[in-house]
């Protein structure tokens, strides 16, 4: 039999060995619960990256995009010179600017030649932006004939129609403006800016110098077409030739000239003056409405002929309107009706621009050039066509 000391001796054991294997038990627990949230932070940051990894990563996309941009760039504007005769022609006269020339609607060549910008060594390339002066008469010439199409208007309407102080207004037709037969004296440009309407009142104030009906060139004519347009259309000139030209024909990189600095590749214009290169003075070109405030690129240019041959832009009745001349000057509506091709020819101060192509459509060679007046574009042109022949 145990005594009563043993007995309480046992059981405070008992009750030390309870609170032993409870304190256990406890740390046991905290050891297991510490284990879980280690094991899940560590799938937390092995999903999540750290902000310095993301930074990382941001970079690398950045870069990668950087990279397909600058690719995409590098096959726009890639160069293509099919004909040496041809490119090293242009070298030996100094030619300053972009050739475009398609034959058989192969690209023979599409280059650029010299610096669009001589001050940051800056070359012209294929994509490089002109002004393209009086060459964009055909643009609005263009635009005339749609709207004739969709009987807004008619060649043969007399102007006073649409502007009814317009001096002799109701002998005059659109069709002697389209040809620049229209006999009036015109606006003279001025340097500052001038609104549309402020133009038309001026060349209306300017008055005639004769009847209508003798060939005498005036860029106020196309100044008035412009006018047109925009009374017709009931949408600013300059957004109706964004809608119905060059969204049409896939022109890109053609706009106006508030917008000419925002182009990738804007040349700046120089003129020889003593043997040297000057950058000439150009006057607001609001006072050219119409007649000479458009600046595209060569591939642009292309692109409007093509669409002009493939009737993209007009039926083949309008078509042939527009290349039949208007009087012994040979000018039809925004070219003129050579023997072979058609063409048209655009100065501005800084500027000098040849548009051509063949009347089977066949061959087109178009020049720009960012230096006004060291070559004859014409002469050069021709050469052009001789050399193609060759091959």
């Amino acid at each position: 039999m145990t005594s009563p000391t043993r007995r309480r001796t046992a059981k405070r054991r008992r009750r030390k060995l309870n609170k032993r294997g409870k304190l256990l038990l406890g740390l046991l627990a905290v050891m297991v619960c510490i284990t879980i949230w280690n094991a899940l932070h560590r799938n937390s940051e092995e999903n999540e990256p750290s902000q310095e990894t993301a930074a990382v990563s941001n970079t690398d996309q950045k870069k990668e995009v950087k990279k397909k941009t600058a690719k995409k760039s590098e096959e726009q504007i890639k160069t293509v010179d099919r004909n040496q005769k041809i490119s090293n022609y242009l070298e030996e006269i100094g030619f300053s600017g972009t050739a475009m020339i398609v034959r058989n609607g192969e690209i023979v060549t599409n280059k650029g030649f010299g610096y669009a910008d001589r001050k940051h060594y800056i070359q012209n390339n294929p994509l490089t932006s002109f002004y393209v002066g009086s060459s964009q008469k055909a643009l609005i010439a263009t635009a005339i004939l749609q709207l004739e199409e969709k009987g807004k208007l008619q060649t043969s309407d007399p102007v006073s129609t649409y502007l009814p102080h317009f001096p002799n207004g109701q002998t005059i037709t659109l069709k002697n403006l389209l040809t620049h037969t229209s006999g009036i004296n015109g606006h003279i440009e001025g340097n500052g800016a001038i609104t549309p309407d402020d133009l038309i009142k001026d060349i209306e104030l300017q008055g005639i110098k004769r009847q209508p009906g003798v060939w005498d060139y005036k860029d106020s004519n196309y100044s008035v077409l412009a006018y047109i347009i925009a009374e017709v259309s009931g949408e600013p000139y300059e957004q109706y030739i964004k809608n119905h030209i060059f969204k049409p024909a896939g022109m890109t990189h053609a706009g106006f000239y508030k917008t000419y600095e925002k182009e990738p590749y804007p040349a700046v214009g120089y003129k020889m003056k003593g043997g040297k290169t000057v950058t000439p003075y150009i006057p607001d070109l609001s006072q050219l409405y119409g007649a000479g405030d458009i600046y595209m690129s060569a591939i642009d240019m292309y692109k409007f002929d093509q669409a002009l041959i493939d009737g993209k832009l007009y039926s083949q009745k309008s078509y042939e309107k527009m290349f039949t001349p208007g009087s012994s000057s040979t000018y039809g509506m925004g070219f003129y009706v050579d023997p072979g091709s058609y063409s048209n020819h655009g100065v501005m101060p800084g500027f000098n621009i040849l548009n051509s192509f063949s009347k089977s459509g066949q061959t087109i060679v178009i020049l720009f050039s960012n230096i006004q007046n060291n070559a004859k574009l014409g002469q050069v042109n021709n050469k052009i066509y001789q050399l193609l022949n060759q091959e």
